[in-house]
Protein backbone atom coordinates (compact mmCIF):
# COMPACT_ATOMS: atom_id res chain seq x y z
CA UNK A 1 0.00 0.00 0.00
CA UNK A 2 1.34 3.43 -0.93
CA UNK A 3 0.87 5.98 1.84
CA UNK A 4 1.96 9.55 2.56
CA UNK A 5 3.09 10.52 6.06
CA UNK A 6 3.28 14.19 7.02
CA UNK A 7 5.83 14.90 9.73
CA UNK A 8 7.58 11.61 9.00
CA UNK A 9 10.85 12.89 10.51
CA UNK A 10 9.25 13.83 13.82
CA UNK A 11 9.32 11.56 16.87
CA UNK A 12 6.16 9.57 16.19
CA UNK A 13 6.62 9.56 12.41
CA UNK A 14 10.21 8.36 12.49
CA UNK A 15 9.36 5.63 15.00
CA UNK A 16 6.42 4.46 12.90
CA UNK A 17 8.64 4.21 9.81
CA UNK A 18 11.37 2.44 11.79
CA UNK A 19 8.90 -0.18 13.05
CA UNK A 20 6.46 -0.56 10.17
CA UNK A 21 7.79 1.36 7.18
CA UNK A 22 8.77 -1.87 5.47
CA UNK A 23 5.11 -2.90 5.35
CA UNK A 24 4.19 0.04 3.13
CA UNK A 25 5.40 2.15 0.21
CA UNK A 26 5.98 5.35 2.23
CA UNK A 27 6.12 8.86 0.80
CA UNK A 28 7.42 11.29 3.42
CA UNK A 29 6.37 14.92 3.67
CA UNK A 30 8.29 16.95 6.23
CA UNK A 31 9.38 20.56 6.63
CA UNK A 32 12.89 19.22 7.35
CA UNK A 33 13.01 18.20 3.68
CA UNK A 34 11.72 21.59 2.50
CA UNK A 35 8.14 20.41 2.06
CA UNK A 36 5.83 23.27 3.01
CA UNK A 37 2.59 22.11 4.62
CA UNK A 38 0.88 25.25 3.34
CA UNK A 39 1.86 24.43 -0.27
CA UNK A 40 -1.32 22.77 -1.49
CA UNK A 41 -0.01 22.08 -5.00
CA UNK A 42 3.06 20.31 -3.64
CA UNK A 43 0.86 18.27 -1.27
CA UNK A 44 -1.27 17.14 -4.19
CA UNK A 45 1.76 16.27 -6.28
CA UNK A 46 3.33 14.18 -3.50
CA UNK A 47 0.04 12.44 -2.68
CA UNK A 48 -0.68 11.19 -6.18
CA UNK A 49 -1.16 7.43 -6.11
CA UNK A 50 -1.32 7.25 -2.31
CA UNK A 51 -4.16 5.16 -0.93
CA UNK A 52 -4.04 6.51 2.61
CA UNK A 53 -2.60 9.54 4.38
CA UNK A 54 -1.18 9.70 7.91
CA UNK A 55 -1.19 13.32 9.09
CA UNK A 56 1.20 13.79 12.01
CA UNK A 57 2.71 17.23 11.32
CA UNK A 58 1.54 19.81 13.86
CA UNK A 59 2.49 21.94 16.83
CA UNK A 60 2.35 18.88 19.11
CA UNK A 61 1.87 20.46 22.54
CA UNK A 62 1.27 23.72 24.38
CA UNK A 63 4.24 26.02 23.82
CA UNK A 64 4.54 29.26 25.79
CA UNK A 65 4.61 32.16 23.33
CA UNK A 66 2.72 30.39 20.54
CA UNK A 67 -0.43 32.35 19.74
CA UNK A 68 -3.89 31.03 19.00
CA UNK A 69 -3.28 32.10 15.39
CA UNK A 70 -0.12 29.95 15.28
CA UNK A 71 -2.11 26.92 16.42
CA UNK A 72 -5.01 27.65 14.10
CA UNK A 73 -2.76 28.00 11.06
CA UNK A 74 -0.52 24.98 11.71
CA UNK A 75 -3.00 22.57 13.30
CA UNK A 76 -6.27 23.53 11.58
CA UNK A 77 -5.60 25.21 8.23
CA UNK A 78 -2.94 22.64 7.40
CA UNK A 79 -5.30 19.79 8.32
CA UNK A 80 -7.94 21.16 5.96
CA UNK A 81 -5.34 21.38 3.20
CA UNK A 82 -4.22 17.79 3.80
CA UNK A 83 -7.81 16.50 3.64
CA UNK A 84 -8.57 18.53 0.51
CA UNK A 85 -5.42 17.24 -1.19
CA UNK A 86 -6.31 13.67 -0.22
CA UNK A 87 -9.74 14.16 -1.77
CA UNK A 88 -8.26 15.60 -4.93
CA UNK A 89 -5.95 12.60 -5.28
CA UNK A 90 -8.64 10.00 -4.67
CA UNK A 91 -7.14 8.70 -1.41
CA UNK A 92 -9.35 6.39 0.63
CA UNK A 93 -8.58 7.49 4.18
CA UNK A 94 -6.90 10.20 6.25
CA UNK A 95 -5.55 9.13 9.65
CA UNK A 96 -5.02 12.10 11.94
CA UNK A 97 -2.85 12.34 15.05
CA UNK A 98 -5.21 13.90 17.55
CA UNK A 99 -4.59 14.05 21.29
CA UNK A 100 -6.13 13.42 24.68
CA UNK A 101 -6.02 17.20 25.01
CA UNK A 102 -9.35 16.89 23.16
CA UNK A 103 -10.78 15.77 26.53
CA UNK A 104 -9.14 18.68 28.35
CA UNK A 105 -6.16 16.77 29.70
CA UNK A 106 -3.96 19.84 30.25
CA UNK A 107 -2.88 21.58 33.43
CA UNK A 108 -5.45 24.11 34.55
CA UNK A 109 -8.34 22.66 32.52
CA UNK A 110 -10.82 20.65 34.61
CA UNK A 111 -11.67 17.47 32.74
CA UNK A 112 -14.38 14.90 33.38
CA UNK A 113 -13.66 11.22 34.02
CA UNK A 114 -14.19 8.44 33.14
CA UNK A 115 -13.41 9.36 29.54
CA UNK A 116 -15.10 7.96 26.43
CA UNK A 117 -14.89 9.09 22.82
CA UNK A 118 -18.51 10.29 22.79
CA UNK A 119 -18.31 12.69 25.73
CA UNK A 120 -18.65 16.47 25.45
CA UNK A 121 -15.71 18.68 24.52
CA UNK A 122 -14.45 21.00 27.26
CA UNK A 123 -16.00 24.08 25.62
CA UNK A 124 -19.43 22.47 25.95
CA UNK A 125 -19.34 22.32 29.75
CA UNK A 126 -16.59 24.58 31.09
CA UNK A 127 -16.97 28.13 32.44
CA UNK A 128 -14.30 30.78 32.03
CA UNK A 129 -13.88 31.10 35.80
CA UNK A 130 -13.10 27.38 36.09
CA UNK A 131 -9.99 27.64 33.92
CA UNK A 132 -6.53 28.07 35.42
CA UNK A 133 -4.47 27.34 32.30
CA UNK A 134 -2.21 29.37 30.07
CA UNK A 135 -3.32 30.72 26.70
CA UNK A 136 -1.15 28.10 24.97
CA UNK A 137 -2.82 25.23 26.84
CA UNK A 138 -6.30 26.22 25.72
CA UNK A 139 -5.11 27.19 22.22
CA UNK A 140 -3.61 23.73 21.69
CA UNK A 141 -6.76 22.04 23.00
CA UNK A 142 -9.07 24.12 20.80
CA UNK A 143 -6.89 23.61 17.72
CA UNK A 144 -7.22 19.85 18.07
CA UNK A 145 -11.00 20.12 18.49
CA UNK A 146 -11.27 22.27 15.35
CA UNK A 147 -9.01 19.95 13.35
CA UNK A 148 -11.15 16.97 14.34
CA UNK A 149 -14.27 18.84 13.28
CA UNK A 150 -12.70 19.31 9.85
CA UNK A 151 -12.24 15.55 9.67
CA UNK A 152 -15.74 15.02 11.04
CA UNK A 153 -17.41 17.07 8.31
CA UNK A 154 -15.61 15.22 5.52
CA UNK A 155 -16.11 11.81 7.11
CA UNK A 156 -19.73 12.19 8.16
CA UNK A 157 -20.66 13.46 4.70
CA UNK A 158 -18.79 10.45 3.26
CA UNK A 159 -16.44 12.60 1.22
CA UNK A 160 -13.46 10.59 2.51
CA UNK A 161 -12.85 8.19 5.38
CA UNK A 162 -11.28 9.91 8.40
CA UNK A 163 -9.81 8.55 11.62
CA UNK A 164 -8.76 10.58 14.66
CA UNK A 165 -6.31 8.81 16.95
CA UNK A 166 -6.41 10.59 20.30
CA UNK A 167 -2.92 9.84 21.57
CA UNK A 168 -1.97 10.27 25.19
CA UNK A 169 1.40 11.83 26.04
CA UNK A 170 3.92 9.60 24.28
CA UNK A 171 6.43 7.68 26.40
CA UNK A 172 5.64 9.65 29.54
CA UNK A 173 2.88 9.99 32.12
CA UNK A 174 1.13 13.35 32.32
CA UNK A 175 -1.93 13.84 34.52
CA UNK A 176 -2.17 10.09 34.82
CA UNK A 177 -2.33 9.65 31.05
CA UNK A 178 0.22 7.99 28.76
CA UNK A 179 0.81 5.96 25.63
CA UNK A 180 4.01 4.10 24.85
CA UNK A 181 5.62 4.63 21.46
CA UNK A 182 4.93 0.96 20.73
CA UNK A 183 1.22 1.41 21.40
CA UNK A 184 1.05 4.64 19.40
CA UNK A 185 2.75 3.17 16.33
CA UNK A 186 0.66 0.01 16.61
CA UNK A 187 -2.51 2.13 16.37
CA UNK A 188 -1.26 3.84 13.19
CA UNK A 189 -0.55 0.47 11.59
CA UNK A 190 -3.93 -0.96 12.61
CA UNK A 191 -5.74 2.08 11.20
CA UNK A 192 -4.00 1.64 7.86
CA UNK A 193 -4.79 -2.07 7.74
CA UNK A 194 -8.44 -1.84 8.77
CA UNK A 195 -10.52 -3.26 5.93
CA UNK A 196 -13.91 -1.77 6.74
CA UNK A 197 -15.24 1.76 6.39
CA UNK A 198 -14.38 4.45 8.93
CA UNK A 199 -16.49 7.55 8.30
CA UNK A 200 -14.94 9.78 10.98
CA UNK A 201 -14.09 7.49 13.84
CA UNK A 202 -12.22 8.87 16.87
CA UNK A 203 -10.28 6.44 19.06
CA UNK A 204 -8.64 6.96 22.43
CA UNK A 205 -5.12 5.55 22.04
CA UNK A 206 -3.55 5.27 25.47
CA UNK A 207 -2.02 2.65 27.71
CA UNK A 208 -4.33 0.69 30.00
CA UNK A 209 -5.30 3.55 32.32
CA UNK A 210 -8.30 3.44 34.64
CA UNK A 211 -9.84 6.77 33.64
CA UNK A 212 -9.97 6.29 29.83
CA UNK A 213 -12.07 3.65 28.07
CA UNK A 214 -10.16 2.10 25.16
CA UNK A 215 -12.69 -0.60 24.34
CA UNK A 216 -13.63 1.04 21.04
CA UNK A 217 -10.06 0.85 19.73
CA UNK A 218 -9.80 -2.74 20.93
CA UNK A 219 -13.10 -3.84 19.40
CA UNK A 220 -12.84 -2.08 16.04
CA UNK A 221 -9.12 -1.77 15.31
CA UNK A 222 -7.91 -4.79 17.27
CA UNK A 223 -5.72 -2.58 19.47
CA UNK A 224 -3.80 -4.63 22.06
CA UNK A 225 -1.76 -2.26 24.22
CA UNK A 226 1.53 -3.39 25.65
CA UNK A 227 2.22 -2.68 29.31
CA UNK A 228 5.00 -0.09 29.51
CA UNK A 229 7.31 0.49 32.46
CA UNK A 230 7.98 4.20 32.81
CA UNK A 231 10.96 5.46 34.75
CA UNK A 232 10.22 7.81 37.69
CA UNK A 233 11.55 10.79 35.74
CA UNK A 234 8.98 10.13 33.01
CA UNK A 235 6.06 10.47 35.43
CA UNK A 236 5.36 14.19 35.58
CA UNK A 237 2.11 14.17 37.50
CA UNK A 238 -0.83 12.04 38.50
CA UNK A 239 -4.59 12.46 38.64
CA UNK A 240 -4.28 12.55 42.43
CA UNK A 241 -1.74 15.39 42.24
CA UNK A 242 -4.07 17.31 39.93
CA UNK A 243 -6.91 16.95 42.43
CA UNK A 244 -4.81 18.52 45.20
Amino acid sequence: MKILVTGHKGYLGSEFIKRYGGNFDVVGYDVKDGNDLFDYDNLVEKMRGCEQIIHLAAIPKPVEGKSFENYFDTNCRVTLGVVKAALACGAKRVIYASSTTIYGIEKGIPFQIPIREDQKFVSQYISANALACRDADLAYHVSKVIAEQILAWHGLRKKIQTVALRFGPINKVFLGTSVSIGNATQALKLSLEYGGELWYEPFSIVDEVEHIDISKAKNILGYVPEKPDYAPEDIHSTLEAKAT
